[in-house]
């Protein structure tokens, strides 16, 4: 662990490296653990988390929202519906449009993982005071919220240009 703590300080972005250390160290474990005790998959995982927050969404929209690619996502809910945690049903509107809609048995597992990740989270954080986490909290929603402006991968327009 020390040889990767050196970097830490040597690297010509201290910030994002700091955010992907931190979150690599807190994300990787937990999706083993998760695709160990539910079977499913970190693309599954991301359509679930997206239909919990939103319904009505279809495959593109997903896409949209987690810059996956479309046959991460297309297999992705295909599994879903598989294994009955998301239902596929036309649009009355837009016929050629699929809707997708989590099921009881998806929001149950989606839950029992969330609450997973909540809890290391915690752990993670207990090394801050209250204050502290206000303060980080503050920072990167203020860094998540300007997404459109900065982000590399956007298209100029959405980048203000």
């Amino acid at each position: 662990m020390l040889k990767l703590m050196d970097i830490l300080d040597g690297t010509a972005i201290p910030v994002n490296y700091r955010m992907a250390f931190i979150t690599n160290f807190y994300r990787e474990p937990l999706l083993r653990r998760m695709e160990r005790d539910t079977g499913m998959i970190r693309p599954e995982l991301t359509v679930l988390m997206c239909l919990s927050h939103r319904s009505g969404l279809n495959a593109r929209d997903i896409c949209e929202i987690t810059e996956q690619p479309s046959n991460t996502v297309s297999r992705a809910v295909g599994a879903l519906v598989e294994k009955g945690y998301v239902t596929r049903t036309r649009d009355a509107v837009d016929t050629r449009r699929n809707v997708l809609a989590i099921t009881e048995a998806g929001k149950a597992v989606h839950d029992r993982v969330m609450a997973t990740f909540a809890d290391a989270e915690r752990v993670m954080l207990e090394t801050l005071e209250p204050e502290e986490v206000e303060v980080l909290t503050r920072l990167l929603d203020k860094l998540a919220r300007d997404v459109e402006r900065w982000a590399p991968g956007l298209p100029a327009k959405a980048q203000g240009g």
